[in-house]
């Protein structure tokens, strides 16, 4: 601001004085941690609530938290509830974008009511400014979700489904990230906006383990990544133990550690209402696969694995022994939506033996990966999910005439009876049972080598309705869970490919008469003792009146 010095008083002189003690024109960080407290204490109000509106004075996690973020450009914050975190990122954003020009600042939360509500925390502290404050500090355009300065310095503030992908951004502020219900999908779409010398503040409370913000959290405090870690308890400001005390007698355990932890193996470990035990889970020690990918020359050549780094995962190569079966949840093939999952279970020892994780359509899904997978295993037992493009895939698969294909059983009677109809359909019935069965699987017999699907199981969580559901995916965990439910019928002798007879005048039943074993036989590798006797040609045009 120039002060013309002919028609200049006293009054505005101070004035002027204590609106740059607000805002220092200095790059060390204490310096200007000393303007933020100065504003926060003498210029901007909160609403507080049992006081109503107070000025905002800091308490000391506040100081420490804002003192990391000026010192640091990555900072990730793991903190008990209503402790003030939001009512605080929300004044630094509004003092970092009206005192210091050209700072676009976008906020992401969980929802846009959120989003609303997260910005007019910083609406909320200006309404009540002083007018000649507001006047010095020019005028701004606002909407429900964005804050215009007229010096280029600009908040907006954004549901998580809507990122803003492509835009440069000084600071990003990401709330409750545990909590996002696209978190991988927000972070790969803001982290380049602040690549370029930008900032970025993931806050949130606990939310189980295996997800992002967990995640990120091992990584910062291993020191793997860029992040900053900083944890507050309940306790960080000024709650007491007779608080805690009474507060713990009307909520659970999980509730308690989730809201209010008093450290970050508590706040991840009993937090998010797990439905695996991560006790068992942790216990699971991981081994690095072969990747690679299936070359199949021809629908009758044996698939070849070929070793260069490709989205199939392989523990152990089939054996001539071996009975497998693969459980598959198709996706829709988008490259930004969910993922196509397959899991491949030995069935004589329940080991783990192969799992493919990726982007691919359904009908694909089908010809490239299961048919040759399954054929490789030794025509294995498929069981794909049938709900929505799951029935893509078996369609294809039915036209590749792949066998053996799971059909859906009926549970009508008390012995479940089979079906024509393809595929293993999901229900609010059947998806309770079958993530019951593989929970104990997985403190039984089942071997299960895949730090990535370890870690999607362990963020497999139950909301408050009961309903069962992945932060943010369950694709391996519902393709592990079908596989696990293949392993009950894999021995009926409606799936046997080795024992299945080839129909008269077929291909293969002419194969037989010829050699004296029949194509599945061939290619399966269980090729008998002694070959069966053969069948007179002619005899099954033959009527039998006996």
């Amino acid at each position: 601001m120039i002060l013309d010095e002919e028609n200049y008083n006293f009054d505005e002189l101070l004035k002027e004085q204590e609106y740059r003690k607000c805002a220092p024109d200095s790059k060390d960080p204490e310096v200007l941690l000393a303007g933020f407290l100065y504003f926060c204490e003498h210029h901007w109000s909160i609403r507080h609530p049992e006081q109503g509106r107070i000025n905002f004075i800091l308490f000391d996690a506040q100081i420490e938290t804002v003192r990391s973020w000026l010192n640091t450009r990555y900072s990730l914050i793991l903190k008990a509830r209503q402790i003030g975190f939001s009512t605080l990122v929300a004044a630094f954003s509004y003092w970092s974008a009206q005192f210091y020009p050209d700072r676009p600042i976008l906020m992401l939360s969980r929802t846009e009511r959120d989003a609303i509500k997260l910005l007019q925390k910083a609406k909320y502290g200006r309404r009540f400014m002083d007018e000649w404050f507001l006047w010095r500090a020019g005028p701004i355009n606002e909407t429900q979700t964005k804050m215009e300065f007229s010096n280029g310095s600009e908040i907006e503030s954004l549901p998580s489904t809507n990122p803003a992908r492509g835009e440069s951004a000084y600071l990003i502020v990401v709330d409750e990230l545990a909590f996002l219900p696209n978190s991988e999908d927000a972070w790969s779409a803001i982290e380049p906006a602040a690549d370029v010398g930008g900032r970025v503040i993931m806050l949130s409370t606990a939310s189980g383990e295996g997800n992002l913000f967990h995640r990120l959290w091992v990584g910062a405090s291993n020191g793997t990544n860029r992040f900053t870690p900083l944890f507050f308890p309940w306790s960080a400001n000024g709650r007491t133990q007779d608080w805690y005390e009474a507060k713990s007698k009307d909520l659970s355990e999980w509730v308690m550690a989730q809201e209010y932890p008093s450290n970050p193996d508590d706040a991840f470990l009993k937090s998010g209402r797990p439905v695996f035990n991560l006790d068992n889970l942790r216990s699971i020690e991981t081994e690095i696969p072969d990747r690679g990918w299936l070359k199949q020359e021809t629908a009758l050549s044996v698939p070849e694995f070929i070793e260069d780094g490709g989205a199939l995962r392989v523990w152990e190569a089939p054996t001539l022994r071996g009975k497998y079966v693969i459980g598959a949840d198709p996706s829709q093939g988008l490259q930004h939506g969910d993922y196509a999952s397959i899991h491949v279970i030995n069935a004589r020892d329940y080991k783990v033996v192969a799992h493919w994780h990726g982007h691919i359509d359904p009908d694909l899904l089908a010809t490239e990966i299961l048919v040759p997978l399954g054929n490789w295993y030794n025509r294995a037992l498929i069981g794909v999910e049938s709900n929505n493009h799951g029935l893509t895939t078996l369609k294809f698969l039915a036209l590749k005439k792949y066998h053996p294909i799971f059909m859906e059983r009926s549970a009508k009677y008390k012995k479940s009876v089979p079906t024509d109809v393809l595929g293993f359909r999901t229900t609010q019935v059947t998806k309770p049972l079958m993530i019951d069965e593989l929970n104990e699987a997985l403190r039984g017999k089942m071997v299960l080598l895949d730090k990535e699907t370890v870690a999607e199981l362990r963020t497999f969580t139950r909301d408050d309705k009961g309903k069962m559901s992945g932060s943010p995916f369950d694709d391996r965990t519902i393709s592990l869970a079908i596989a696990n439910q293949m392993l009950k019928y894999v021995w009926l002798e409606q799936y046997d490919s080795s024992s299945k007879e080839p129909p008269p005048g077929s291909f293969g039943a002419w194969e037989k008469q010829l050699y004296g074993e029949s194509f599945n036989e061939l290619i399966s590798g269980n090729k008998r003792k002694s070959r069966p006797k053969r069948e007179p040609i002619g005899a099954s045009s033959v009527r039998n009146n006996w």
